[in-house]
């Protein structure tokens, strides 16, 4: 079930093991950039599509209503909590 307002993947719920999407990389980024317009199409090409799929996957779920009904995200547990990136010269 997908919020409104918030275009995720698939229909499935988060936890579901389907690979990446059936989306393409380029559909995935674009729906990326649509729910958070900050994101830069030349920084989201440094990710594989896995990396991509779990972004939207978080994105989606952050998107939608919080509380009891709310359908949580559990971070993958080979993906560590917190991240630094150096940017490229």
């Amino acid at each position: 079930m997908q919020s409104a307002g918030a275009p995720g993947r698939t229909s499935e719920p988060l936890e579901s093991s389907s690979p990446s999407s059936r989306l393409t990389r380029e559909q995935v980024v674009d729906r990326i950039i649509t729910i958070n317009p900050t994101a830069k199409t030349s920084f989201l090409a440094s990710f594989n599509e896995a990396s991509l799929g779990r972004y939207l996957d978080h994105l989606v779920a952050s998107s939608g209503p919080r509380g009891r009904q709310a359908r949580a995200w559990m971070r993958p547990g080979d993906a560590p909590a917190i991240m630094t990136r150096e940017p490229r010269d």
